[in-house]
């Protein structure tokens, strides 16, 4: 028997070192990786055969043949060849793979410096769709959504997110530094194992794990500014009286501010009476600060391998510090704490134990109210209706205002509460994750056999605390002796913390756990590969909020057989059979097959090899799915209950007027249960193509799709008025989804400058196709039916009357909102049915959904020596967003804010000077009037392109730092939504997508960083 001795070795490429190669023992766990320099030691026997593996290279064999040393070299090959995929459920070569998957590095996720995983995905993945409506501290979760929506629910268009095989929602709080990959599954042939919830889509994340070899180490550090990407921007006092006085005018009411507050507010000499005050500057920063660092180690020999991970990242003060202390820190901070440690042990031989541990802490601190607070407060305030602070003290009462301007200070009032009491709440929340597999190879007895079984715990718990405290506040009038002076005195007083409340409610915690047995088989017969799976999993989710606080379930087992020729032809058939609690018994469990099929052109022994077309798979996928998240409420199987009436209307009477009548209250029918619900069904298609050209230098990857999504639960509209029943929502609805996929990449060398462009674009259009809508509609274009979800419906705008002979046309269809009679400066509106009128009847289809059709992003990046440079372009295209009230136009309620965009409004002298008009006559209060009832005017066209990431950095030479202990060290600036380019008239983030614009714009980040590698 050969004797065990130490082989140690060099791999290059020809020329430089190859760090990071796989050196493993061939038919062995025994394995390591080659250090910087492209050396590596294991212990082998002269018999042994060692594997050498590394991406973007062939794999190659060498025999150690006795030596003790071996050098060798690794050249380029298929890329793809030995790369696997993380699927639903298990792994698979990726040149063999026939369902539509898109793959996200983890080491491309660090390159964003943003908060969460989900802002980190934008831009990413083709067919991965996310709108980040707002940039709040410890609030910015992006909505994502594969290949757009198929759906009516609202609530139920979210993909399954699952990470290390467990399906996990609170993926966002994850550190981008513990993850491998992110995998977007987005056909049926992808899904269908997931069965009742694989109708949306699924992003599989996988957590890094150790590798055979010494410890190694990395640790970074960030440090940035951040900044609103964008604010309203606001008028000053002075122009904001002139355009108020001019509303006024326009009412027919007598302008509020004389040509002596007009001259105050201009000059600024009484700040006090006469303030100006842009309230967003006063409250929100121009800029605050990010931090983010992590610290992890890996490694392992033969018998364990671990990864671990220790994470920070911290946003504080968003808000300015108010002059005079509430009595307790007024401050506006996010940290997260992240802990991740993964470990392999292998005790005995074929036996694998993984353990998975991570836990997600966050600590928030926001003030009164928050961003909607701030803006719902800040930006819809006229800016003199305070000075805020006088000499260090809170006024909260002027006396000597203009008149009828509101007293109001947005400093101690900004809160959905308005009490008048600063507050701070801090919701303190802790995530745990764990994972354990045990996996035994029984290729011993069968070979390619194995099982595994999997148990895993999450809990989830939030502690919220709100601290109340009055504190002094003062009146402020101008002194009766010398009106240039003021006296001020404290008109409430302060004291004790007016309370102190925290508690943990059933709506922030949770746990649920998770079981799952199958049986792996994998083997390879001459050309012919076939592998199979079958597996059983079952989770229980306890949530104290649900409904009857009775606990989730899912029960389900999954197929799974692929098959494939040479890497030549590929089939696979993928089946799930789940079902859930929330449904009848007897109708809980379905059915969800797919199949999918495919074909390298590339490898057919016709096919000539050459440098032009390198590679060329065709493939194409059919299957059902089901989504379970239908919305409405819990069991709707079941009758509502009885409730017993109390009040005039909703009682019997008996006995005779006059004498003995009475009124008794009743007892109530709830709503009907429908025992047929059921989950929604999506039937699904892909056709798709992947090719690589000269030398895989450029490739291409394109999809097209359709989905038909069938029993939606929608609530019936056509129902006889003789049935007064409370009707439940059914089954009825129908969606058609369809759309394409495009990516291309180049990447090359030119000398020892290696680069790469990368570019996607991709459609998804819905339509509804049935949704029981009323049959009565007078007109055809005033049906939801045949449109995409979400589309706007509003007035056609057609331009300004701009003189008074234009209104008094007798054939100017007149209004149905027009009042007293219109006036120049007013909106024409289409008459659509031609009826003379504009009324509701004349309300079509305008602009485009909320949601876009059209996501693309541009990717680049270089590397030349120790320097290298990224960007990202992302951008999207047909989609619309609307706006109301303070977000859109003046005055509302009389004294609503105004901004910039207002002054280019209609005024006869405007018009007669051919200057630009963008908004029409200012009114007062004009929420019900003609100009602002929904209509074309105010859909804004919220597509977009933006520069969305740029990382230029500097890795400095091992061989220099390698003296003091350090094998890299790499420095870098960096940057996320650096500059967008959109169509908006309104100050507004194209992302935010709140009707009133209370919501934090997206942060702009200038981030630089260190990582050190020992």
């Amino acid at each position: 028997m050969s004797q065990t001795t130490v082989v140690k070795g060099r791999v290059t490429d020809g020329k430089e070192p190859l760090p990071g190669v796989s050196v493993k023992i061939k038919d062995t766990n025994t394995g390591t990786i080659t250090n910087v320099s492209g050396e590596f030691s294991i212990n082998a026997k002269g018999t042994d055969i060692l594997v050498l593996s590394f991406i973007g290279y062939t794999t190659k064999e060498v025999p150690v043949g006795g030596k003790t040393f071996i050098s060798t070299t690794l050249a380029e090959g298929d890329s793809q060849l030995g790369e696997v995929v993380v699927v639903g459920y298990g792994v698979q070569k990726k040149a063999t793979v026939t369902g539509a998957i898109s793959t996200v590095k983890g080491e491309d996720l660090v390159k964003a410096p943003v908060a969460g995983i989900s802002n980190a995905l934008i831009g990413m993945a083709p067919g991965l769709q996310a709108v980040q409506n707002s940039g709040e501290f410890g609030n910015d979760k992006a909505t994502i959504y594969i290949r757009g929506m198929a759906t009516l629910n609202g609530s139920g268009r979210n993909p399954l997110i699952m990470v290390d095989g467990v399906v996990r929602e609170t993926y966002n709080n994850l550190d981008p530094n513990e993850i491998e990959s992110i995998n977007i599954l987005k056909d049926a042939s992808a899904t269908a194992v997931f069965g009742v919830r694989g109708a949306n889509g699924a992003i599989i994340i996988t957590t890094k794990q150790g590798k055979v070899g010494k410890p190694q180490v990395s640790v970074s550090s960030n440090l940035a500014a951040i900044q609103p990407t964008i604010l309203p921007e606001l008028l000053t006092s002075y122009d904001y009286a002139l355009l108020h006085n001019e509303a006024a005018r326009n009412s027919g009411v007598t302008p509020r501010f004389t040509e002596e507050d007009i001259r105050l507010y201009k000059t600024g000499e009484d700040p006090i009476f006469h303030p100006s005050k842009n309230w967003i500057d006063e409250m929100i920063k121009p800029f605050s600060f990010q931090q983010n660092y992590n610290a992890n180690v890996s490694g392992g020999t033969e018998k364990l391998r671990y990864f671990t991970s220790l994470g920070y990242f911290s946003q504080s003060g968003g808000y300015h510090q108010p002059e005079q202390s509430f009595g307790f820190p007024y401050k506006h901070k996010y940290d997260k704490y992240n802990i991740r440690m993964n470990f392999d042990f292998n005790p005995v031989k074929d036996l694998t134990i993984s353990v998975r541990l991570g836990n997600q802490i966050t600590d928030n601190y926001i003030p009164n109210g928050g961003a909607w607070g701030a803006f719902d407060k800040a930006a819809n305030l006229p800016p003199m209706t305070s000075p805020g602070f006088v000499e260090g003290k809170y006024i909260e009462r002027i006396m000597g205002l203009p008149s009828g301007v509101p007293n109001f200070n947005p400093w101690g009032q900004a809160g959905p509460t308005s009490t008048g009491g600063a507050f701070v709440t801090e919701d303190y929340s802790s995530t745990l994750n764990t994972n354990l597999v045990i996996n035994y190879d029984l290729g011993r007895f069968v070979k390619g056999l194995s099982v595994r079984a999997t148990g895993a715990y999450d809990s989830y718990y939030m502690k919220s605390a709100r601290r109340t405290k009055l504190f002094p506040a003062y009146t402020i009038m101008k002194d009766p002796n010398d009106p240039s002076k003021y006296i001020m005195y404290q008109s409430s007083d302060t004291g004790p913390f007016q309370g102190l409340s925290e508690g943990v409610s059933d709506n922030n915690k949770w746990r649920k756990m998770y079981t799952e047995a199958a049986i792996d088989y994998k083997r390879t017969f001459g050309k012919h590969t076939v592998t199979g799976l079958a597996l059983g999993n079952f989770e229980y989710g306890y949530y104290p909020n649900m409904a009857f606080k009775l606990p989730t379930g899912y029960l389900g087992v999954v197929g799974r057989v692929t098959y494939d020729y040479a890497n030549r032809y590929m089939a696979e058939i993928n089946a799930g059979y789940n079902g859930s609690e929330n449904f009848m018994e007897g109708k809980r469990f379905g059915f969800f097959p797919a199949f999918s099929l495919g074909w390298t052109v590339t490898e057919e022994p016709w096919m000539p090899k050459n440098k032009v077309l390198t590679f060329l798979k065709f493939r194409g996928s059919y299957g059902e799915v089901g989504n379970d998240k239908i919305g409405f409420d819990r069991y709707l199987y079941l009758d509502g209950p009885y409730t017993l009436t109390n009040g005039d209307f909703q009682a019997v009477v008996f006995g005779e007027a006059g004498s003995n009548m009475a009124r008794y209250n009743m007892y109530r029918e709830g709503k009907l249960g429908n025992p047929d619900v059921t989950w929604e069904r999506a039937r699904k298609m892909d056709l798709g193509a992947e090719m690589r050209f000269f030398s895989d230098r450029l490739s291409f990857t394109g999809d097209y799709f359709t989905e038909k999504r069938n029993n939606i639960l929608w609530r019936l509209n056509t129902v006889p008025e003789l049935v007064s029943a409370d009707l439940p929502a059914a089954n009825i609805g129908k969606v058609e989804n369809k759309g394409y996929e495009l990516e291309l990449g180049w990447k090359d060398h030119v000398g020892k400058l290696d680069y790469w462009v990368k570019g996607a674009y991709s459609v998804a259009k819905n339509k509804i196709i049935y949704q029981d809508e009323a049959t009565n509609l007078p007109h055809e274009y005033l049906r939801r039916t045949g449109r995409p979800l979400s589309q706007y419906f509003g007035l056609v705008f057609e331009g300004f009357y701009n003189t008074q002979e234009e209104i008094d046309d007798p054939k100017r269809p007149k209004s149905d909102w027009e009042g007293a009679g219109l006036k120049p400066g007013d909106m024409k509106y289409k008459d659509l049915n031609g009826d003379g009128r504009i009324t509701v009847n004349d309300m079509g289809p305008v602009g485009y959904s909320n949601w876009p059709e059209v996501t693309y992003s541009v990717s680049a990046g270089a590397a030349w020596k120790g320097f290298d440079m990224s960007v990202l372009f992302q951008g999207t295209d047909r989609v619309s967003v609307s706006f109301a009230s303070a977000a859109a136009y003046p005055f509302t309620a009389e004294w609503g804010s105004a901004q910039k965009w207002h002054l280019e409004r209609w005024t006869p002298e405007r018009y007669a000077a051919g200057e630009k008009i963008s908004f029409p006559r200012v009114e007062l209060s004009p929420d019900k009037q003609h100009n602002y009832q929904a209509s074309s005017f105010w859909i804004q066209d919220a597509s977009y392109v933006r520069l969305k990431n740029l990382e230029l950095g500097y890795r400095f030479s091992s061989r220099a730092l390698q003296r003091i202990g350090l094998k890299s060290m790499r420095v870098y600036m960096s940057g996320n939504n650096l500059i967008t380019w959109t169509n908006m008239k309104y100050a507004k983030d194209p992302d935010a997508r709140e009707l009133w614009g209370r919501v934090y714009p997206s942060m702009r980040v200038y981030n630089g960083g260190v990582n050190f590698q020992f």
